[in-house]
């Protein structure tokens, strides 16, 4: 397999090779990639309807055609993010937006043309009404082009097998992919590993704007914690939260330690140096939301370590004045 994109050729080891596709997926964020493409789109006969909203609702797939073929051509993945349209094919070449929902990656292979990942949705953070991963479904197995990180085929599955399928056919790019990715992607894969490492860390955070002082936390089994300091209260967290139960300062600390679900929520992302980068926010980005993009009018500022994927820095503005600036001072492993 060549090595198409700056994030390296695809590992052979399965537990390294998943972390590299959620990568893969992340580093689409911060690229355009503009193609012609045929996909077909067949969903299952079902005797019974599928329940998959999860804990937040009911939502049964359905609607459209059993079966259907679509045509395109001149899309963009950059514009995909800035409309965030719901399309049955849109995922396939806006990936990014998947991480959100990821609560595991069991299993990944590699073979000599694509990467075959298979995700499994988090209750906290797939939304009910996402067509390809909600919170009650069982996986959704993904064929990734390594060189766009479009994905060339999409399986969902539910308790009775597959439920759903999108392939890609045909696909034409208007432009050869560039060798290499900006330091912009690299970043974003960077924060992306964060869902599956597991860490423990000791950190102060200087709050220097915050709009919310309510530090009620809910947390859920992660495999990254820290005890954080944030001057006016310490507390030990993990990664993860419940969106509905977990106050929006204290979900703010959460995603500093754990920013990969920040990722599907960003729309024009920018490298601002080799570790940080500038962005605006998707359209629609409204569950769950996310703390730091909570909705298109922020532009985001981020900071990352290399070593841990830990924001270092981050910033939300809107307009002309700051909304939320938080600096980690200092940080230890436990």
């Amino acid at each position: 397999m060549a090595a198409p994109h700056r994030l390296g050729t695809p590992p052979s080891e399965p537990s390294a090779l998943a972390a590299w596709a959620l990568s893969r997926l992340a580093a689409t964020a911060a690229e355009d990639v503009r193609a012609d493409a045929v996909v077909e789109y067949t969903r299952a006969p079902r005797a019974a309807d599928a329940r998959l909203g999860g804990r937040y609702g009911t939502w049964t797939p359905g609607g459209g055609k059993p079966e259907e073929t679509f045509r395109l051509r001149g899309l963009s993945s950059r514009d995909l993010r800035t409309e965030d349209g719901d399309e049955p094919w849109a995922v396939l070449f806006d990936p990014a937006r998947l991480i959100r929902a990821v609560g595991g990656v069991t299993d990944a292979r590699r073979t000599p043309e694509e990467v075959e990942a298979t995700l499994t949705p988090t209750p906290w953070f797939a939304a009910p009404t996402d067509p390809w991963l909600p919170p009650a479904a069982h996986s959704l197995t993904v064929r990734i082009d390594p060189a766009t990180g479009f994905l060339l085929r999409a399986t969902l599955s539910d308790d009775q097998g597959e439920l759903a399928t999108a392939r890609v056919p045909a696909l034409s790019l208007k432009e050869p992919p560039a060798t290499t990715a900006s330091s912009a992607a690299t970043t974003l894969a960077r924060m992306a590993r964060t869902l599956l490492e597991p860490t423990a860390l000791t950190a102060g955070v200087r709050i220097q704007a915050e709009t919310h002082e309510d530090l009620d936390y809910t947390a859920v089994p992660s495999p990254r914690t820290w005890t954080v300091s944030t001057g006016a209260a310490t507390l030990t967290m993990s990664g993860a939260y419940e969106p509905d139960r977990t106050g929006p300062r204290a979900a703010r600390l959460a995603e500093l330690l754990t920013p990969a679900r920040i990722v599907a929520h960003l729309a024009d992302v920018r490298a601002t140096s080799p570790t940080s980068i500038r962005s605006t926010v998707r359209p629609l980005r409204t569950f769950p939301f996310s703390a730091w993009a909570p909705d298109e009018d922020v532009t985001c500022h981020f900071r990352v370590d290399p070593a841990t994927g830990v924001l270092l820095e981050a910033k939300a503005t809107s307009t002309d004045h700051t909304l939320f600036h938080h600096v980690v001072t200092s940080f230890t492993r436990r």
